[in-house]
């Protein structure tokens, strides 16, 4: 019994200090609802692509600790974690580090600007598809600017620079 509650407790502690991805979720259906209501139309389908393109700009993370950023501290001290089951550990070192990693490809204005772009042309030739991808990622994006703006005071220098940071 006392086991169980403990893993309970544990999950607990990982969900409340993963709620991040749950606000990127519950965007990705106010943005599925918002065209509901433009449109005026219901589509299973669109809710669904809304929830994975709200989710999709965070694969840029995982190519950060996997690939192009594998060699850096950040992302093997991240990696031990994981490979040591101490999740809860990992979660906590993901929370409040995730906001000091300047080196991510994708979360710069620049690239919002493009799928912002993208997101204009695709509601110009009426393809929701793109409308609902690109414009739900623009969603990521801005709540993670604003994210950036609460936690730290200060836009992270991540947002300004295209590309991934230089190496040293």
């Amino acid at each position: 019994m006392r086991r169980s509650a403990q893993r309970i407790q544990g999950l607990g502690f990982i969900l409340w200090h993963a709620r991040h991805e749950f606000y990127h979720i519950l965007l990705g259906l106010l943005w599925a609802w918002f065209l509901r209501e433009w449109w005026h139309e219901f589509n299973l389908r669109w809710i669904w692509l809304s929830l994975f393109a709200s989710l999709l700009p965070d694969a840029d993370h995982f190519l950060y600790f996997f690939a192009y950023g594998k060699k850096e501290s950040y992302a093997q001290e991240a990696k031990k974690l994981f490979k040591t089951k101490q999740w809860r550990d990992l979660v906590a070192f993901l929370e409040n580090g995730h906001k000091y990693n300047t080196s991510l490809a994708t979360h710069n204005v620049y690239f919002m600007f493009l799928l912002f772009g993208l997101a204009g042309a695709s509601s110009f030739i009426e393809w929701r598809v793109g409308v609902i991808l690109f414009g739900a990622m623009v969603v990521h994006y801005v709540f993670d600017i604003l994210d950036d703006m609460l936690q730290l005071g200060y836009l992270n220098p991540n947002w300004k620079r295209w590309g991934r940071a230089k190496r040293l």
